[in-house]
């Protein structure tokens, strides 16, 4: 692993003495990543009907499949199945998946056609149909799914998902 980061023999075990030391350390990086990528969908509060955040949503979607957003991915997923045996992973794991939640949550009442009074069971439903989405989305872009997707079509299919849910629960 040192050779392959360009860093002297030993590096890495000086600085990660066990297996779950390192597994901690690229996971917090990993983290570290994902919240930066979102604090730019939480700077302001929707006023466009949500378009703002679907760009910025389907823009990251397609960057998964570029490197180094593609390695970042990949380790993502094998350090998320890791973490359901290691409760430090999944505790940084866990703010990451509650930073993903907010972010659909506010995309969804942005969605929203009418600026009526919302159900609050209806969101949280539509915000957990999304999140499925999105997870197999970025399954698949992380496996080399090829279909070809704009940004643009990304934001037609989670718009469409957020409306279908709330016309099947209507």
């Amino acid at each position: 692993m040192d050779r392959r980061a360009g860093v002297a023999d030993g590096t890495t075990s000086f600085y990660y003495r066990t297996r779950s030391a390192l597994l901690q350390g690229v996971a917090d990086q990993i983290v570290g990543y994902d919240v930066e990528a979102f604090a730019e969908a939480f700077a302001d509060e929707p006023t466009d009907g949500g378009d703002a955040i679907l760009s910025m949503l389907a823009g990251q979607m397609l960057r998964i499949r570029e490197e180094p957003n593609l390695s970042r991915t990949r380790a993502r997923l094998q350090l998320t199945m890791l973490s359901k045996r290691d409760a430090d992973l999944a505790a940084g794991f866990q703010e990451v998946f509650e930073s993903y939640r907010s972010l659909a949550e506010r995309l969804v009442v942005a969605v929203q056609p009418g600026r009526a009074p919302l159900d609050g069971r209806l969101v949280a439903e539509q915000a957990s149909v999304l999140l499925t989405f999105l997870s197999g989305m970025v399954f698949g872009f992380a496996n080399g799914a090829t279909e070809p997707a704009s940004g643009e079509h990304i934001a037609r299919q989670i718009r469409a998902v957020i409306l279908g849910v709330a016309v099947e629960c209507g």
